[in-house]
This record gives C-alpha cells, structure tokens and sequence, in this order.
C-alpha cells in the first residue's frame, strides 16, 4: 500500500509539473512582460518617445534595406520592438538590396540596414539606428510643416553655421534635426524679410545696424512675425527702437551671480537660472541653465502680454564696474539686487483673416548659453530647443533625449587601476603558485 502511494504522489508530481509548465508556455504567448534592470534604462524607449508615439492617428511603416544577415536583422528588429510595443501598427519589413537594386538606387539607399520611414505620405531615410535618431526621424514626420528660421547676418552676429566658440553652430545643426530649416538673411541687399519666415533670430549684433534696417525688422514684427531677440551687455546697435517699441529697458553692467560658485564656477559672470514659471515655453523643465555675462531687463508694455522666463537667484546683481576679483553690489551705480530678468517672452493676439493666432517674441540678454562653447553645460541646449518650438508654435514637440548607458562603461581611478592590473599580473600568479608549492609539501610530508 505504501509502496502505491508512493507512485501515485509521483505521478500526481508530475502532472501537475507538466500542467505547470503548459500554462506558463501559455502565458507567455499571450501576455508580454519584460523588465529593464540596465542601469540606464537603454533597452526601454524614454518617456519622452512614448509620448510622441501616443501623437500617430496612423499607421508607421519601416523598411529596412538589409540583406539576409541574421544578427544585423536580428538588431534591427530588436529596436524597432521597443516602439511596437506602445504602438503595434507599427510595420517593419526586410528588403533585401540585392534583389531590388532599382528601388534601392531610386531611394539613395547606400549602407546595409538603412530604414525608410513612410508616415501619411511623408517619408524619410536613417542611417544611424537608435532611439535618438529614430524618435528624432518619427518627430519629423509628425511635425510635416516647414518652418523656416531666418537669422540676420552682415552685422557680427552669432552664426547658427559657424564652428567657432562664439557661434552658434551646434545648436543649427540640433535645429536641423529635428526638421527646422535655415536660411541666413543679409538685410542689406534683400528688398524684405521673406514672407514665409516662421522665425526671425537677432543673434548678438557686434556693429550698428541701419535705420532702414531697423524699420524693416519693426515692419515685419508689425505684421505678426515672430522673433528671437539676443542681447548682449553694452549696447543695442541702433536697434533702441524695437526695444521701445517691445517695452524693454535693460539695467547697465553684466550680472554677477555669487550661486555660481557652489556649482564650482569661478566665473562670477556666468548667471544661473534653476527655477522656470509655469509656461508653454518651459513647462515641466527643471534642469539648471547657464548664461555666461548676461544682461538683466525690465519689461513695461500694454500691447504685450509679457511673461519673465528667466530669473536668477538671490544674491544676483548688474555689475557695472569691472568684474575682477572680489566684487560687491553698489547701490548708488543703479545695481539692483537679484532676482532679475534674462528672459522675457511677449505675446499678442494677431487676426489673419478670419483666424486668430498668438504672435510671439523672446527676448534673452544673453547669447553664449546657445554657443558653441556654452551648448552643453546644464540644460542650454534642451531649453533652447524648447524655446524655439515655442517660438513656431510647435510646442508640443518633444525633445528626445540620447540613452546613456553608464553601466557599459568602467572609471576607475589611477591607483584602481595599479591595483588591479598588479594584482591580476603579480599577486595572483604568485599566489597560486604558493598554494601549489604548500599543497605539494604538505602531501610530501604525509
């Protein structure tokens, strides 16, 4: 009888191990569930290319012009999985180039795994796979208006082409990315600003601009054009009117910031902004931004709705002496304690035809935070996109951040590093050559 029972609780085991491991099976092809334990979350998409996702009201399709490699459609295919995951009408199909050279050269296919993105009859090429660029790509996509940035050069200003220090190159080439155009304007020569300038950008003009000049800018913001005002500390350059006629006076001198030292900044000139007021503009931004000799401003005007969007702490001043040294804020000189003003954004109701939009200005006494020596430092650059999306009344696009990986990567130190490679080189091999030799002599001896 015993020996019965036995069997049967067997037996019973191993049904119910079998039925075990048949709804597991089960479950697993009807439920997907997966956990991302990697310390920079690179294998889930970021919030960010979620929620651009959550704006397609159609069907994505991506061809990819690879051939029949299976670990580079294996790859593939693994990234493309991340977004069908939140949006599965997301197609993905494998051409193989070899076997339809014509549409492959008709495409300008050129490198193995290239995808092309077709999305409401707009389609668009990508070399490099990442989330970065592919969210980037679908943004693009989605976004399908052009909009033309027009800066004004012939006049020292920043150039958003240029690669040196003072220019404002890097942050051209983030604008292009993410589907802006540009096109330099010399006011000089041209007869208007074009009619279909979504932008106008007065970038940090080194010589005095000419009357005719200026009346052309006021002319087109008269007309409703939206524009990008950077001021630098001492001086306008002729453009006096349109401060007046924006309703902005700037406070002499460069502001000084005694926060920046906390952050390690031995600049006393370099302003920091950590807090931003609840507008479309910088809504849900919190990361700190820099602006190295910045000009402070106040804003007096009734045709605008003026909104500060960025302050400076406390213990912020307009230097208006030489900042060298030690420097101290003198009341008498017109220096006025912080929080002050670096940004304002205006805003107005405009009437074409019969519809109503929101004509917008941003003007910022401070040009660096956008330079190429300044773009990377805190959140220059997210905030200057966000800025300019604002700008195009394309404020709803999102910013789409590049997956680090901080758990690929080892930094040890120069005496970690002495210490493991003379441990792995000398201690190691040494002890395991003692233990050999005492295990020897010690079964010697018995």
């Amino acid at each position: 009888m015993q020996r019965v029972a036995k069997y049967l609780e067997g037996l019973i085991f191993h049904l119910l191990l079998i039925i075990a491991a048949g709804l597991m099976a089960w479950l697993s092809i009807h439920y997907d569930m997966q956990w991302d334990w990697s310390a920079g979350g690179r294998n889930t998409l970021s919030e960010t290319s979620q929620q651009l996702l959550e704006r397609l009201d159609a069907p994505l399709r991506i061809t990819s012009f690879a051939p029949e490699n299976p670990l580079l459609r294996q790859g593939i295919s693994e990234i493309i999985q991340r977004y069908q995951r939140y949006k599965p009408d997301i197609e993905l199909v494998f051409i193989n180039p070899e076997q339809h050279p014509e549409q492959v050269r008709e495409l300008g296919i050129t490198l193995s795994g290239e995808l092309l993105l077709e999305y409401e009859g707009h389609s668009e090429t990508l070399r490099q796979i990442n989330e970065q660029a592919l969210s980037n790509v679908i943004q693009r996509l989605v976004q399908q208006k052009t909009h033309w940035i027009v800066p004004i050069m012939g006049h020292g200003e920043r150039n958003l082409s240029g690669a040196a220090n003072f220019d404002l190159g890097d942050f051209g080439k983030e604008l292009k990315n993410k589907g802006f155009q540009i096109q330099s304007l010399d006011i000089v020569t041209a007869s208007n600003i074009p009619g279909n300038t979504s932008l106008l950008v007065i970038a940090s003009p080194r010589v005095n601009y000419l009357p005719s000049e200026v009346v052309q800018m006021a002319d087109f913001i008269a007309q409703g054009g939206n524009l990008l005002w950077l001021v630098e500390p001492g001086g306008l350059h002729g453009l006096e009117p349109l401060a007046e006629t924006l309703g902005i006076r700037f406070l002499p001198g460069t502001i000084v910031d005694a926060n920046a030292s906390r952050m390690n900044i031995q600049d006393p000139a370099v302003a920091l902004v950590t807090k931003y007021p609840q507008h479309l503009a910088t809504q849900g931004f919190k990361l700190v931004t820099v602006y190295p000799h910045a000009a402070a401003m106040n804003v007096n005007n009734t045709q605008w709705e003026a909104t500060p969007l960025l302050t400076t702490l406390p213990q912020s001043w307009n230097e208006t002496g030489s900042i060298k040294g030690e420097v101290s804020r003198d009341q008498a000189l017109g220096e006025q304690a912080g929080p002050l003003h670096i940004g304002v954004a205006l805003v107005r109701d405009r009437v074409d035809k019969t519809t109503v939009r929101q004509q917008r200005i941003l003007v910022i006494g401070d040009g660096d935070f956008l330079s190429n020596a300044y773009l990377g430092n805190g959140g220059n650059l997210n905030l200057g996109l966000n800025l300019i999306r604002w700008l195009s009344s394309e404020e709803q696009l999102l910013n789409i951040p590049a997956k680090v990986a901080p758990d690929l990567t080892l930094n040890l130190s120069r005496a970690a590093t002495l210490i493991i490679g003379f441990g792995f080189l000398v201690v190691a091999p040494f002890g395991l050559m003692a233990a050999g030799v005492i295990i020897w002599w010690r079964r010697r001896r018995r």
